[in-house]
């Protein structure tokens, strides 16, 4: 049954039935109470869109990401989900697949939706097709908080992580065990962690008056098959590196298939750092250092700064809304991964 057939065998109109639905007062009793009886014969569930199509207002919060297989964005989307439920809202995933066209018909596509709000991991921080949509959702009045990547000169809230940093730490920590011959697997440059890293990549050996190696930095695009070819590529210099550092737990995933395919092992081999923690090793044998920061807490965080402005939103031009950027620290882990073996053998100059 829908609403109308609940509207006709009460005798009463369609808006009739929407009111007592939505608890609207201006109903008199007893037509309040004829259609609840009706329903309840049904057993009439109203469906949220519906409900919320008859009352003009969404419950429904859409998160758009660039891979919904890295295992990060299922950690931040279930911090997002966790307080969005405090305030009984509905969080719904999409992948981009980092693909800009793709994102753009996601969003093309909940222009047609009922959504409260938005956040958004983009896939290029100089799409201005991206900017644009972005913008008009605002100005719909559905707010947009991005995490993690950044569109440039936006005034979005966002929540972000220090990543210059945390990538110097992660090529410091392989300096001072000895390695001189450290490559990069790096992200997209347009996007605020690709570039990131790889400058903190760059201060740290500069830092140590290492030479920048170009061949050592290949783009591995944030994704495994492309990381597993950029590390072979790596692999087959003629003077390959001692050490990589992988700028995403993806790019580390393409990068353990290929040592695991090609017989290599960590330390012995080559040494590995990574970006971001994968649980899922816990219950291996690698024991992989990383630069880890709190993925569930950012998830909570970005939840935290919807709702701060939802909250401005009804009260409408009361209050002046700031933009709000708040940046995580990162810290790193250190489980041995990053040793140098021929250096530890006393051959410092390899």
């Amino acid at each position: 049954m829908n609403i109308y057939d609940i509207a006709k065998e009460a005798g009463v109109s369609p808006a009739t039935v929407s009111r007592v639905i939505n608890g609207n007062k201006n109903v008199r009793e007893e037509t309040r109470r004829k259609v609840l009886e009706v329903i309840k014969e049904n057993n009439y569930a109203p469906s949220s869109v519906a409900r919320n199509l008859s009352i003009g207002e969404s419950q429904n919060i859409a998160f758009i990401v660039p891979d919904v297989e890295n295992p990060f964005f299922s950690k931040v989307l279930q911090g997002i989900t966790d307080k969005a439920s405090e305030f009984n809202y509905n969080v719904f995933m999409f992948g981009t697949k980092e693909d800009s066209e793709r994102e753009h018909r996601i969003l093309e596509s909940l222009k047609a939706e009922l959504i409260k709000g938005l956040i958004i991991i983009p896939v290029s921080e100089i799409d201005k097709e991206t900017a644009f949509r972005l913008k008009n959702f605002e100005k719909a009045g559905i707010p947009v908080v991005l995490l993690d990547r950044d569109i440039k000169g936006s005034s979005f809230d966002g929540v972000f992580s220090e990543d210059i940093q945390g990538a110097f730490e992660a090529v410091e920590c392989l300096i001072n065990e000895g390695h001189r011959k450290i490559a990069i697997i790096s992200g997209p440059d347009t996007s605020r962690p690709g570039h990131d890293r790889v400058e903190g990549y760059k201060m740290a050996l500069t830092s140590h008056q290492i030479p920048i190696n170009e061949d050592y930095i290949v783009n591995g695009k944030f994704l495994e098959e492309e990381s597993y070819n950029a590390i072979k590529t790596l692999m087959e210099l003629e003077d390959p590196p001692t050490a990589v550092f992988s700028s995403n737990n993806m790019t580390t995933l393409g990068c353990l298939r290929y040592l695991k395919e090609n017989g290599m092992k960590l330390v012995e081999d080559i040494s590995l750092v990574g970006f971001d923690d994968i649980k899922e090793l816990e219950y291996t044998d690698i024991n992989l250092t990383v630069v880890a920061r709190p993925v569930y807490e950012m998830g909570k965080e970005v939840m935290e700064l919807l709702e701060r402005r939802f909250r401005y939103k009804q009260e409408g031009d009361k209050q002046k809304v700031v933009t709000r950027r708040n940046y995580v620290k990162t810290w790193l882990i250190k489980r041995g991964s990053e040793k140098y073996k021929k250096f530890q053998e006393g051959n410092i100059n390899e």
